[in-house]
């Protein structure tokens, strides 16, 4: 086992891409194989942080005291077998597509950062765009090794509900308490995970780093597409694009079945100018759509129904980008993703903590939340982008305030959540609470619900030492 203590090895543990400062190690350990990490674990009385990629943006990785531990190590990928693979932790996303490059299945969880690792995906039950259609990492993981904080190890599958207790690979059992929570029905990743009969794989999926350790995990593939029919569409108005994915939604019509519906407000149309000097002057509001094409000779149909139906919308049809090659394909993703690297960029850079939404609401919720994001956004006189999952209701609300303007910027954020929350939608879709959200967790879950996720802790985690400060 490795262990650093130099406060030069340690620093690079202490950030992620939320910049939250002010983290505090005694020491990293970097078990190398699952009998290290059970032996520290055991020994152990200090609180543990895990440390996944440094991709998170709610600063759950960065440690308030005791101890890090890195699963660097834990970065093999298994065979493909039944379309499962089994991988560990550490393996990234990049690294796992590249693996199944040549196979004829892909991973569908495409969150914004390829550099993200399946540990700390499955920590906040990441989704990315494709959750539209394909849903969010939860769908597709089948089973999983995971090491409680005090060493005690438990096999999960598919099957094993809270109704029965949870059974230890070297004996023992604990039994899920009586809780009365519910999770929101939208789309989620804020505290625990709490519905009837549930597998108690989805507990621990989404429990930012609170409950248990994956050691390894079994992924559900899906059979990868032919081809992927893609493209960005420009409005004049924002209303339109709005009107077009409520629309899109309730059609019912052969060759439109889309994967991805991205959302871009014209704030974030004025940075992407930057670098594609292509999009229209008037253009107020885009729409990156994507869709899998299970057959080459569906292709083509498939557009002709798309552009067919938006021929009835009010679409600048003739200034937006449909691909026509793969090539195509690939830039059009790379539009999708600019322009969260560019405000992520743009903070760092000036030393600006993220003050970025990550809500969502139930489908008949969308339209004045369109609504009340643009009243608010214009009235606060905040410069901000708006992007993301419109497709599920789940925009990033990203404020960039001016040094003066910061506090201003928490009140617009705290009054849009209350709203949100007013919808019974959920103040974290995808990112997870960490450290920075946990006052949105205890307004969204209230007293009583608080008290049924500590109670989840508590018999999983008594002595409250892994993640401590993440959620509670």
């Amino acid at each position: 086992m490795i262990v650093k203590r130099a406060a030069g090895e340690i620093a690079p543990y202490l950030r992620d891409a939320s910049n939250f400062p002010g983290g505090f190690a005694e020491e990293v350990v970097i078990p190398e194989t699952l009998a290290e990490l059970i032996g520290f674990l055991k020994t152990n009385t200090l609180p543990v942080t895990i440390a996944g990629a440094g991709t998170g943006l709610t600063a759950s990785r960065i440690p308030e005291s005791g101890r890090i531990v890195s699963l660097e190590k834990f970065d093999t990928l298994g065979d493909l077998e039944d379309g499962a693979i089994e991988a560990g932790p550490a393996v990234t996303l990049r690294a796992l597509e590249d693996r199944l490059q040549a196979t004829p299945y892909f991973y569908p969880p495409n969150p914004t950062e390829w550099l993200a690792s399946i540990g700390g995906t499955l920590a906040t039950n990441a989704s990315g765009s494709r959750s539209f259609k394909m849903g969010v990492t939860r769908d597709h993981v089948l089973g999983a090794e995971i090491v409680l904080a005090d060493g005690r190890r438990a096999t999960l599958e598919r099957g094993q509900t809270i109704d029965r207790p949870l059974e230890l690979d070297a004996g023992g059992r604990i039994e899920f308490p009586a809780v009365q929570y519910r999770s929101p029905l939208c789309k989620n990743a804020a505290g625990y995970y709490i519905q009837p009969g549930m597998d108690w794989l989805d507990l621990f999926i989404g429990s930012d780093g609170t409950l248990g350790i994956f050691t390894r995990v079994r992924l559900r593939l899906s059979p990868r597409p032919a081809e992927f029919l893609s493209g960005v569409l420009f409005f004049d108005r924002e209303e339109a694009c709005w009107d077009l994915v409520i629309r899109l939604r309730q059609l019912d019509r052969p060759g439109i079945a889309p994967c991805s519906l991205e959302y871009f407000d014209r704030g974030s149309l004025k940075r992407l100018r930057r670098e594609y000097e292509n999009i229209p002057d008037r253009a107020q509001a885009a729409l990156f759509f994507e869709q899998d094409v299970g057959r080459k000779e569906d292709l083509e149909p498939s557009l002709e129904a798309w552009v067919e139906t938006l021929e009835a919308f009010d679409v600048l049809l003739d200034d937006s980008w449909f691909a026509e090659n793969a090539r195509d394909v690939a830039r059009f993703h790379a539009f999708r993703h600019a322009i969260p690297v560019m405000i992520n960029e743009e903070n760092s850079r000036l030393g600006r903590v993220k003050i970025g939404t990550d809500f969502a609401v139930a489908d008949r919720h969308l339209a004045e939340m369109m609504a009340l994001y643009r009243q608010e956004l214009g009235d606060s006189g905040i410069d901000h982008v708006v992007f993301g999952h419109l497709g599920d209701n789940h925009l990033h609300i990203n404020l960039l305030p001016a040094p003066g303007e910061v506090e201003c910027a928490r009140a617009v954020y705290s009054s849009l959540a209350d709203r949100v929350l007013e919808w019974g939608g959920t103040v974290s879709a995808e990112h997870g609470i960490g450290k920075l959200k946990k006052q949105y967790l205890a307004r969204m879950a209230g007293p009583r619900g608080i008290r049924d996720m500590q109670a989840i802790k508590q018999v999983l985690d008594p002595a409250c030492l892994l993640g401590r400060g993440n959620l509670f």
